[in-house]
């Protein structure tokens, strides 16, 4: 996921769009969890700017529960992952149905790219730099800012629309939430107990502290709060994992593995505090409203972690001699080796005692 963009030609810069009388646009972004949640202020912000608007967006299936039941979308279009030549004319004929005037692709791929294209818009926005990609775009993207929030509204800018700053927020069905509470008592959970999530998974080694620093960090936590009870959560092929980390906890930890993403999701809505690498559910905890400890290696937070401190949220990075970079994997993770479980603590403690202190979970 980069953040950055060529110059545009002034002769290819393309004159404003009056947002009041559009009444349809499309939004493509179709994974992955992080940079969905990336581009929700633009969400809102289009929301905002066209307030008689219906609003589409293409996602897949992998991330299309974090949209589901959003009143926000009006139609919630789910491609598959790897389309063939049917599935595609399938989309290309939903999309055209939609009838957007808009179509904003903060993607970019070759296949985002043709759906933008045909999908009918008149108005369809993208990057420059992109080869062929980017001549199928009326108007072009020119990003000032590190902030990957930042990076997105400058699509709605393009067009010369308001483009506040916002931080990124998902909406939680109320009967998702109270069946993650009742799984939560399935698996023993005191109601009324402090809880506070730790997902030590990431897809890149890159990206993952390591799982005993997990578990001492957990275990100060319970140390300090005899009310709290340790949620380890997993993804995909991370079962293991997570039970790694909790075992030592005895039986104040408990890990939380194969759930539904959408319950997943409403369980860090109920978390006092939620701690984890640079991947995708550091971003939904934060769009949930949860104070988010995020734990950042080899990028740099500005970019990746444009939250607000006076939200609750806070970026542990220790920069190296070598980052930012954009490896995945690496012999060196000096990045990594530098966040202690003292720093992160240090962040930890002083997030829970505020939240406690303002009568929060």
């Amino acid at each position: 996921m980069g953040y950055s963009a060529g110059a545009v030609p002034h002769a290819m810069i393309a004159r404003p769009v009056a947002p009041a009388p559009v009444r349809r646009v499309l939004l493509v972004r179709p994974r992955f969890l992080g940079d969905v949640c990336l581009t929700l202020p633009t969400l809102d912000a289009v929301r905002a700017a066209c307030p008689l608007a219906r609003i589409a967006y293409v996602v897949e299936r992998g991330a299309a529960p974090l949209l589901e039941g959003d009143p926000r979308v009006d139609e919630l279009i789910v491609a598959p992952p790897k389309p063939g030549a049917a599935a595609t004319a399938a989309l290309i004929m939903r999309l055209r149905r939609f009838a957007p005037e808009v179509a904003l692709d903060f993607f970019c791929n070759p296949r985002t790219a043709l759906w933008t294209f045909l999908c009918g818009a008149r108005v369809r926005v993208g990057y420059p730099g992109k080869g062929w990609r980017s001549a199928l775009y009326s108007h072009h993207v020119q990003p000032r800012t590190h902030s990957a929030v930042g990076f997105h509204l400058a699509s709605l800018a393009a067009l010369g629309w308001p483009a506040p700053e916002t931080t990124p927020r998902l909406h939680v069905r109320e009967e998702t939430r109270a069946a993650a509470r009742a799984a939560l008592t399935a698996l023993g959970v005191p109601d009324g107990a402090r809880l506070v999530g730790f997902h030590p998974g990431a897809r890149w080694p890159t990206r993952r502290w390591a799982p005993e620093r997990f578990t001492a960090l957990a275990a100060l936590f319970l140390e300090a709060w005899p009310d709290g009870v340790a949620l380890v959560t997993a993804g995909p092929d991370e079962d293991s994992l997570a039970a790694r980390v909790a075992a030592p906890l005895g039986g104040r930890a408990r890990v939380v593995a194969g759930w539904p993403l959408a319950r997943l999701v409403a369980l860090q809505s109920l978390c006092a505090a939620f701690v984890c690498g640079d991947t995708g559910p550091v971003h939904t905890s934060v769009a949930v409203g949860t104070r988010t400890l995020g734990l950042y290696s080899k990028q740099r937070p500005v970019a990746l972690f444009p939250y607000p401190a006076e939200a609750g949220h806070r970026a542990y990075h220790a920069r190296a001699e070598c980052s930012p970079c954009a490896r995945d994997h690496c012999d060196d993770l000096r990045c990594l080796e530098r966040l202690t479980v003292d720093g992160a603590w240090e962040r930890l403690s002083a997030m829970l005692a505020a939240a406690h202190h303002a009568g929060g979970r």
